[in-house]
């Protein structure tokens, strides 16, 4: 594998990313995807956090992309506290498995930590996070938006203590609302490919 280098995304990058999440994503979750809007929705809301929008380079390839967004746990009294979400982290699908994804992981939370983020949520794998330090959320009595909790939300703490005193709901960014309008112009621009209902869209 080439040496992989991680720096900040470009501007000059947008497309590779976006195209790349389209990939890796792609009837993962649902037939088609969502996830190259909401990185391309996301850039340019307030929640975006600049310092944690990161690329890996395979010379001058983009092969992987993380980003990361303000959230918020708000607890049953309306007291909020502000924590990371991170994601989408996708990897090229030819790129899969080979260290990339946990790079950009492992910079992604050193950098939210210097930054000063108290702890961080996602959903994901729980075959895979947990290697980085991942939890189940539940173990800080912090729920989804609609007070659920399931296997693959989990969270993190990046100082010690951080999310002791944080409990409640999760409110993720609203760079997450997808317009289907929208969903659908956007996706015009790219190749078209055919969606089809997979396996792993049951196993959410």
């Amino acid at each position: 594998m080439n040496t992989i280098t991680i720096r900040t995304e470009r501007s000059g990058d947008h497309r590779a990313c976006e195209q790349l999440v389209r990939e890796a994503f792609w009837d993962l979750y649902r037939p088609g995807c969502v996830e190259h809007l909401i990185l391309h929705n996301a850039r340019d809301h307030a929640d975006f956090v600049g310092e944690l929008d990161l690329v890996a380079l395979a010379g001058d390839l983009v092969v992987g992309c993380i980003v990361s967004t303000r959230a918020r746990v708000v607890d049953a009294a309306g007291t909020s506290r502000e924590v990371l979400f991170l994601g989408p982290l996708a990897v090229a699908p030819d790129r899969q498995r080979s260290g990339i994804g946990g790079a950009l992981m492992r910079a992604s939370l050193e950098r939210a930590t210097r930054l000063g983020f108290c702890g961080a949520f996602l959903y994901g794998s729980p075959d895979y996070y947990p290697r980085f330090g991942f939890r189940s959320a539940d173990y800080w009595n912090v729920t989804t938006a609609d007070g659920l909790n399931f296997d693959a939300f989990m969270g993190i703490e990046l100082i010690p203590g951080g999310l002791a005193d944080v409990n409640g709901r999760l409110l993720e960014s609203r760079a997450f609302e997808v317009d289907p309008a929208q969903l659908a112009g956007f996706d015009a621009l790219f190749p078209v490919r055919e969606k089809h209902v997979t396996p792993t869209q049951f196993a959410q």
